[in-house]
């Protein structure tokens, strides 16, 4: 089947961003996908405006909030929780649908399509709306600059850090749970990694948290500063040096692309362009828009294995619905 002009640019608005809009699908059928490319990223240059729907809950609850002890004492209080619940729910319908209206009205399209892809990666819920809110912030930031940025920034997020009880690592008792997900979610994937290596990695992330005010905070009290072995390599290691540690595996480079190439191309992942991808990605310092450059400006991406192949998630089908049929939805 020969593959028009028109077909090979809506592929490319799909997998790229979240498809065309009305008042442009008729330039679809003259401009080349290589000008396509170009204004999306050019689009997408600048700095996102925070999405800002809630200040600090607790802070909001109570003027006499200063610490995560006060908190606790807050929350002791029925009608306060019941407070901070709604707070928080109120809160989160509202972010939900403000980044709903970016990812359709924006110019900013490849941006928010990729923060999209990070928001799965690094998957992550907690109950308050002001640390989800800096993550989205953090996401979409960093969404198509450098994957080593993007990690290190999620990885000191209030919002991560309690979802996955890093605030209760300490050197009298390592909590691996922070530590487990890096390695086989957000690096290398599972099998790439002993649980000798978790238990290492946990102890140099002890003393990682943060404070009532949504800031990331190190307490060098709370921290192992004993020697630890990690992926071969030994050292009174720090949670920075651990990811830096995993960022030197080509394995991670592997990971990161192998699942970008299936959310963006297919699903059957091609194992030979993702093993030529990968190590070019690595090669280049993990450069993210680089990558998506090789995907998006390669022959192959526009074959026709690889068209109308991919399910839309809900979101996906949402926005590029809005963006296509022009409609004010009232709720």
């Amino acid at each position: 089947m020969e593959i028009s002009n028109r077909l090979k640019n809506q592929h490319l608005l799909w997998r790229a961003a979240f498809g065309p809009m009305a008042e442009n699908a008729a330039s679809l059928e003259s401009v080349s996908q290589k000008s396509l490319w170009d204004l999306l990223q050019k689009t997408s240059a600048a700095e996102p405006v925070k999405i800002e729907v809630a200040k600090n809950s607790f802070g909001e609850m109570n003027n006499e909030v200063k610490t995560l002890d006060d908190v606790q004492k807050t929350l002791k209080d029925p009608e306060q929780r019941k407070k901070l619940r709604q707070l928080s729910r109120d809160g989160l319908k509202e972010l939900n649908i403000s980044w709903l209206e970016e990812m359709i009205n924006s110019k900013a399209q490849l941006r928010e399509k990729m923060s999209l892809f990070w928001h799965g990666h690094f998957a992550c819920r907690v109950v308050n709306i002001y640390f989800q809110q800096n993550l989205l912030h953090t996401i979409r930031t960093h969404a198509l600059g450098n994957f080593g940025d993007i990690l290190k920034a999620v990885s000191k997020s209030p919002a991560m850090l309690q979802f996955l009880n890093n605030q209760q690592n300490k050197k009298s008792s390592p909590n691996e749970n922070f530590a487990r997900e890096v390695m086989e979610l957000f690096t290398m994937g599972r099998g790439n990694y002993t649980e000798q290596d978790v238990k290492e990695a946990a102890r140099a992330f002890t003393g990682w948290g943060f404070n009532v005010q949504g800031e990331f905070v190190s307490r060098p009290f709370q921290h192992d500063k004993g020697s630890k072995t990690i992926l071969g390599k030994t050292g009174n290691f720090s949670g920075d040096d651990v990811l830096n540690i995993l960022l030197e595996q080509e394995q991670t480079a592997l990971h990161i692309t192998r699942k970008l190439y299936r959310y963006l191309v297919n699903e059957n992942a091609d194992e030979e362009k993702v093993t030529w991808l990968a190590k070019r990605f690595f090669n280049n310092q993990y450069n993210i828009g680089k990558l998506l450059e090789d995907i998006f400006t390669s022959d192959w991406f526009y074959s026709e294995k690889n068209i109308g192949t991919r399910i839309k998630s809900p979101v996906e089908l949402l926005a590029g619905i809005r963006r296509l049929l022009p409609l004010q939805l009232d709720n």
